[in-house]
């Protein structure tokens, strides 16, 4: 990748030299160069600098933003395309927008897009709506996005996979099912995101034979071999049910259970359900998965105090000091006049320490005093 980029920075050099860099047809080049192999700053130089800026300069430049987590910069691009560079956004600015938006849970600007397109008349892409729908979702909203579905004038398979993921996400697995039957019932074929969406619908819903169900069909009657992201599924789904036994069993069952975050999740399970049994069998398991990081001991040890074996609980510590690794310590995250600061606990290293002491020696003392 470094290569590459280098080898990049050298032809922009020369386009600088001839003076092309300018031109929208050699800055949009340079522009998805960067976007793939650069940094978010290498991308707004780009992109300021090309004087001729066309729709795919600025398309290029907001999935650049998205890409590089920068979705408020995406969609300052795409307000500005109107008054400041006089384009017309096309179907691909427009949903890009509206996936940053998606990602910002900005439902108010979404909401103005959309009230955009409907009081213009325009006919919208089928790509359109699915992300219209999915922005709405996103944003917590999903008696919207449920209108937008049944408002679409057609519907492709991302349509569908779309609003079973969105009725999952919103704990509405019946519906969701509902929503998959229909499918169905209008010939169109469910492929593997329509199974992860299917899955998770069940188990936020709490479904567990219906998403077993589904989970052991996918293959034989759909032509949808099972991969490792349904698995994770049916083992939360089994797993927030306290059907660890059966959960084990299918985790064991695969080639590719043999995954860190599968077992994980099931040890997590256990530790919830205080299931010891099982417990112990999958937290071996993920020591042979996992064996240079601390959380498989940290969750045992967790696992053991739960069922009050103190035993275990020193046993677990002592296989963690033994082992040579270190338990990563917790840190506090708040946002201080718009600026992030991280706490770290047992670091003492802040700039600041001393006014945080002092601050906590004051908060502590007013606790006391205030304290019947």
């Amino acid at each position: 990748m470094k290569e590459d980029l280098s080898t990049g920075q050298g032809l922009h050099c020369q386009t600088i030299k001839l003076g092309l860099d300018r031109t929208a047809f050699v800055g949009n080049v340079i522009l998805s160069m960067y976007s793939k192999c650069g940094s978010v700053g290498d991308v707004e130089n780009t992109f300021i600098s090309i004087k001729e800026k066309d729709v795919i300069t600025c398309n290029t430049y907001i999935a650049a933003c998205s890409y590089f987590g920068e979705h408020d910069k995406g969609l300052m691009i795409y307000r500005d395309m109107d008054e400041v560079y006089g384009l017309n956004p096309d179907d691909f600015t427009v949903a890009s927008a509206l996936s940053a938006c998606s990602e910002l849970s900005s439902i108010r600007y979404g909401a103005q897009i959309h009230g955009h397109f409907i009081r213009s008349m325009v006919e919208l892409d089928v790509g359109v709506f699915n992300a219209i729908m999915n922005m709405y979702s996103k944003c917590g909203s999903i008696k919207y996005a449920n209108r937008v579905f049944h408002g679409m004038p057609k519907r492709n398979l991302v349509s569908w996979n779309t609003i079973i993921t969105a009725l999952g996400c919103h704990g509405l697995g019946r519906i969701a099912i509902q929503a998959f039957d229909q499918m169905n019932a209008n010939g169109v074929k469910p492929d593997s995101v329509t199974f992860t969406g299917l899955l998770a619908a069940c188990s936020h819903a709490g479904l567990v034979d219906e998403g077993k169900a589904y989970f052991d069909s996918m293959e034989e009657i759909y032509g949808n071999p099972p991969k490792i992201e349904h698995l994770s599924c049916l083992i939360d789904l089994l797993g927030r049910a306290s059907r660890l036994e059966e959960a084990e069993a299918y985790a064991s069952m695969f080639p590719f259970g043999n995954d860190s975050v599968i077992w994980g999740s099931l040890l997590s399970s256990c530790r919830l359900h205080g299931n010891l049994v099982v417990g112990e069998r999958v937290a071996m398991k993920l020591l042979e998965l996992q064996p240079t990081t601390s959380s498989p001991f940290v969750l045992l040890s967790t696992l053991y105090a739960s069922d009050g074996r103190w035993d275990g609980v020193a046993k677990a510590w002592k296989m963690l000091r033994c082992s040579g690794l270190k338990k990563e310590p917790g840190y506090s995250l708040v946002v201080v006049n718009d600026f992030p600061v991280k706490f770290t606990v047992g670091n003492s290293s802040h700039s600041r320490i001393e006014e945080i002491l002092e601050a906590l020696r004051s908060i502590n003392l007013e606790a006391k005093r205030l304290s019947p």
